[in-house]
């Protein structure tokens, strides 16, 4: 009776220890995943920051040349404040989009963590996951 629970047991922390390698495995891949896409999602909002400031720049500048400096100035500042928010909003929605493609290009779904995956989620692949919970 001895030899087989130690035949059980060894199958058995075997079986953890693989399970172990693997979660710390997608764990790593997940938060390089993160950092990555992170420092990525900082780039892609500021040159859209940027993008936007230029533009902001130019309708003030060039268009609106006949107005007063000072609605010219309270124009550029309302413009500003659009072009800083539009740019981290933007950003987001970029990161996102391209967060999506990356997983499904490079076939990262048994990779990734699944809090990670859910994060790049479409509201249709939430709404079909939520049904499909529910009718089972």
């Amino acid at each position: 009776m001895n030899g087989e629970m130690n035949d059980f047991d060894e199958q058995e922390l075997e079986r953890r220890k693989k399970d172990q390698i693997a979660y710390r495995e997608k764990k790593k891949t997940s938060n390089m995943f993160l950092f990555v896409g992170t420092i990525c999602e900082v780039l892609i909002a500021f040159l859209l920051i940027l993008g936007l400031f230029i533009l902001s720049a130019f309708i003030v500048y060039r268009l609106l040349d006949g107005i007063d400096t000072d609605t010219q100035t309270v124009i550029f500042n309302i413009l500003l404040v659009i072009t800083f928010v539009g740019g981290l909003v933007g950003g987001f929605f970029i990161y996102r989009a391209l967060g999506r493609f990356v997983i499904k290009k490079f076939k990262l779904q048994e990779k990734l963590r699944d809090d990670v995956l859910n994060q790049f989620k479409t509201t249709k692949e939430v709404k079909a996951e939520i049904n499909k919970k529910n009718n089972e």
